[in-house]
């Protein structure tokens, strides 16, 4: 039986946090500090785990994820972090298919 595929949830260094929030284009929703970033996103991530979901921290640097939001042609924001993290975890976790070649 296959696993699901966890709950994707975005991370970040401690010394990208600075750029991040420069590259965010939401980034009034977030912490101005990483302390207070983690302190919240480790609350999230033990809540989910205690619903029963398997979770996937997914590092989100400066510049892959620059470069991915212009390929896909969306705003640095919540929603991409989110698509792009879920994207990660699909490729990282998802069981692979055989090919019918």
């Amino acid at each position: 039986m296959n696993r699901p595929v966890p709950v994707a949830l975005p991370w970040y260094h401690r010394s990208d946090y600075a750029a991040l929030l420069e590259l965010f284009s939401d980034r009034q929703n977030l912490p101005d500090t990483f302390d207070a970033w983690l302190e919240h996103a480790e609350r999230v991530e033990r809540q989910l785990q205690a619903a029963g979901f398997g979770v996937a921290r997914i590092l989100i640097s400066p510049a892959p994820f620059k470069v991915w939001c212009e390929a896909q042609g969306v705003a640095p924001d919540q929603r991409a972090r989110l698509s792009y993290a879920n994207e990660v975890a699909r490729a990282r976790y998802a069981p692979q298919r055989p090919s019918d070649g």
